[in-house]
């Protein structure tokens, strides 16, 4: 039995042990979360597509690439195009697909350093532009009267409202016209791991 039969064994195993039992409340939520982690072990043992999403293993991510750009293990063979959106297994997006290869792709986060993404302030559904700063971090202004704290969400301004970051300072003046807050992004950049793309 090889390593990568042993490793898959002990992941599933859980699984199987779950199901077997009887489900109250908590083992319902239990099972919910282990058949999560099964369907995402199925995708990256086989490569496969479900709901339109490729799971991709990041091969480089910063500080080994520069600028918060990420390279993936996935590319024009698996349908991946310049524009894809690459986003976490758990739903927020972090960037776009910036060039492809046949086996290889190279995403541009939206936290790298002045790239622009539209958002919206959940709190108040302001629209807002975030600024990247790099490192996984964002900066953006607001006029002074709009209400924003630390923890605020900050999400795409598309139908599926996914989280782009997280509101971490907040910088004011009494003579100040605007706020000047700085955000985080979902995820810690440099231990990515998986990503699902969209092509």
């Amino acid at each position: 039995m090889s390593f990568f039969d042993t490793a898959i064994i002990s992941i599933v195993s859980p699984i199987w042990k779950v199901k077997n039992v009887m489900t109250t409340g908590n083992e319902v939520l239990s099972i919910s979360k282990e058949q999560t982690q099964e369907n995402i072990l199925l995708e990256l043992v086989g490569r496969k597509q479900k709901s339109n999403m490729v799971v991709a293993a990041v091969l480089t991510h910063p500080p080994q690439t520069p600028y918060d750009v990420i390279i993936i293990d996935a590319g024009s063979n698996e349908s991946i195009t310049i524009g894809s959106e690459v986003s976490l297994p758990e739903g927020p997006i972090l960037g776009v697909v910036s060039e492809v290869f046949s086996k290889r792709a190279k995403v541009k986060l939206f936290s790298a350093s002045g790239e622009e993404t539209n958002a919206i302030l959940e709190r108040n559904n302001v629209p807002i532009i975030l600024v990247g700063t790099g490192g996984g971090n964002f900066r953006l202004t607001l006029p002074r009267d709009i209400a924003i704290e630390k923890g605020d969400r900050i999400l795409s301004p598309d139908i599926t409202s996914r989280l782009l970051a997280t509101v971490g300072e907040v910088s004011v003046r009494p003579t100040d016209s605007f706020k000047e807050v700085l955000a985080k992004g979902p995820t810690n950049i440099f231990a990515l791991r998986f990503v699902f793309i969209t092509p």
